[in-house]
């Protein structure tokens, strides 16, 4: 883990606001303040300066629990904004 770390933080992003994606089962996100939407395709989770846009089919969040949250279903695509 640490390895990652140092490679994100050397990318200049912040470790803290991390995500993991498992295609055809779904993804972890950390840090996340608010859902702004959620459908069967779409999900758009609100950070603290960073809007993530979670693209897929059957689409649904298993855990929201201290700011992480995991979404079950098949992800297509993670926008961030």
């Amino acid at each position: 883990m640490k390895l990652l770390e140092q490679v994100l933080n050397e990318l200049g992003a912040d470790t803290v606001k991390a995500f993991t994606v498992v295609p055809s089962f779904g993804g972890y996100f950390k840090s996340v303040k608010s859902v702004a939407e959620y459908t069967p395709e779409k999900i758009t989770l609100v950070l603290k300066k960073t809007v993530l846009t979670i693209e897929g089919e059957n689409l649904a969040i298993g855990r929201y629990f201290e700011q992480d949250i995991f979404v079950k279903g098949d992800i297509k695509a993670v926008k961030i904004d």
